[in-house]
């Protein structure tokens, strides 16, 4: 399941990956977000939080989430991720040609971090 972080920062919106995650979750839930932030004009700073409890991630949700992306390359600015999984280092180098310099992995620990670095300017 994705659900919205209530406790972000103006300007910048948060997701919590919890258990299995599905098409249907960034359907209904993330990319309506985003296309409301598109809309005001403002660029998308983004965070995505992947807790202990993430199984998987379904396919389907991963590529909607790409083609995303792909579509409105130009509309993101920020792009942070957070949790302690070890592949999450080598997966956000590998989109940093997608989002040069403005995608940045952190722990969990580094959650009020990540924050910070998603509303600087």
């Amino acid at each position: 399941m994705l659900r919205r972080i209530e406790d972000m920062p103006p300007g910048t919106l948060g997701f919590d990956a919890v258990g299995e995650v599905e098409d249907d979750d960034w359907e209904e839930v993330v990319e309506p977000a985003l296309r409301e932030m598109i809309a005001t004009g403002r660029k998308l700073r983004l965070l995505y939080r992947i807790g202990p409890r993430a199984g998987e991630i379904e396919g389907d949700a991963v590529g909607a989430d790409a083609r995303f992306r792909a579509r409105h390359l130009g509309d993101f600015e920020r792009l942070a991720v957070v949790g302690d999984e070890d592949w999450m280092r080598p997966a956000l180098a590998g989109l940093s040609f997608l989002l040069p310099g403005r995608a940045k992995a952190f722990r969990n620990s580094e959650l009020a971090a990540a924050k910070d670095w998603l509303a600087a300017e």
